[in-house]
């Protein structure tokens, strides 16, 4: 029996195969192959599983280096926007939403401050995005439907009994009595703009008595029953610029009565024609005389005590005052001297004023209120 172990290849003359690796020389790659396989491992390496892989001190100051370009960059852009665009557009809004919101506190003011259209608005400009949306809301529209919707209802709360209401203008600081008609014809005539500065009250009115030169007095041709305009003539030297306002200070006064001089119902009057007839050595002169004289004042006194006819009297001297100052007109000719003594009816915080004034108040009669005589002369003017 052969008891002999099998003979182990590797032992004594053999090697095993990790030692003839090392024996064996290994095929070298060329160093360009070389070259570019480690670029390729390292930079695969580098962002596939950075935190495991050793990058150069300068690939670390050339990845630094990049983002810091690219945060510079990045500030700059936002930067160069917000300057450049942004904030610019945003002063643009902001300056396009006050300009609106001014215009929209300008017509919804007084009563119409707190409406609810006024709210919405305001909101409405305050919540847009951009100045085309802001541009695009209409604030003269409702502000104008809403405004005489508001007048109409205070004109019918504010009538006398003499069916007149009183405006009232803020901006100017003049009342103006009118008829209710006149008054609804003014708001439906008018937008936001004028009905947003003008309160219709009822009018409290008192009669002032007022002593007036011819001048003061519409030229003596203002009748009872006459609506006037009250301006005052103050020159004053020692305002450095003249005063721009052309509005009367009050407006829509009735003239309730108006009384001249006694010494201009005195009449003493003559009229004489002559003629001188001669024949030869005859003459003989004709003179044709008519004579009158009577003071109207004491006639109205002699009617009263039954020296008169009382009727046919008044009749005779009704508007005797008027009736002169119209004639005189027409004649050219008159009592340039005379003064009036007139009632005005006037709004009651005006009548210190028309007081203190007397002087220099000058009474005008506005030609949509003329008198017959006055539409005349105007008419026949620009008649060709």
């Amino acid at each position: 029996m052969n008891n002999k172990k099998p003979r182990d290849p590797y032992s004594k003359g053999f090697k095993q195969p990790e030692e003839l690796n090392n024996i064996l020389p290994k095929p070298k790659p060329k160093d360009d192959e070389l070259s570019l396989l480690k670029k390729f491992n390292h930079k695969l390496g580098v962002y596939l599983n950075p935190s495991d892989t050793n990058i150069s001190e300068n690939e670390k100051k050339r990845k630094i280096g990049v983002i810091i370009t690219i945060l510079i960059l990045f500030t700059l852009i936002i930067s160069a926007y917000y300057f450049l665009i942004y904030e610019p557009t945003q002063k643009e809004l902001s300056l396009e939403k006050t300009t609106k919101l001014n215009e929209l506190h300008e017509l919804y003011t007084g009563a119409l401050a707190i409406s609810p259209n006024e709210m919405n608005l305001e909101n409405k400009i305050k919540n847009g995005k951009n100045i085309e949306e802001i541009e695009m809301i209409d604030i003269l529209t409702p502000a104008t439907k809403d405004w005489k919707s508001y007048h109409q209802k205070a004109i019918h709360t504010n009538i006398d009994k003499y069916n007149r209401t009183m405006a009232v203008y803020s901006n100017e600081s003049k009342n103006v009595i009118m008829s209710q008609n006149d008054a609804i014809k003014i708001v439906n005539e008018n937008d936001a703009t004028i009905l947003s500065k003008i309160k219709f009250e009822k009018p409290n009115t008192v009669s002032v008595p007022i002593l007036v030169s011819r001048l003061q007095a519409g030229a003596g041709l203002v009748n009872v029953g006459s609506i006037v305009d009250i301006y005052t003539n103050l020159n004053n030297t020692y305002d450095e610029l003249p005063s721009n306002n052309t509005n009367p200070d009050i407006s829509g006064c009735t003239v309730l009565s108006i009384m001249r001089y006694e010494e201009n119902g005195e009449v003493d009057s003559e009229y004489s024609k002559s003629k001188m007839n001669v024949h030869g050595n005859i003459t003989n002169p004709q003179e044709n005389s008519k004579k009158f004289s009577s003071n109207v004042l004491e006639m109205i006194k002699g009617s009263m005590m039954n020296g008169y006819n009382e009727k046919e009297t008044f009749e005779l001297l009704k508007n005797y005052g008027i009736k002169l100052s119209n004639y005189e007109r027409q004649i050219n000719l008159g009592d340039l001297d005379a003064q009036y003594m007139l009632l005005i009816e006037t709004p009651q915080d005006k009548v210190n004023f028309m007081l203190n004034n007397m002087d220099n108040i000058v009474l005008t009669i506005p030609t949509t209120n003329a008198p017959d005589w006055m539409i005349n002369e105007i008419s026949s003017t620009y008649a060709n």
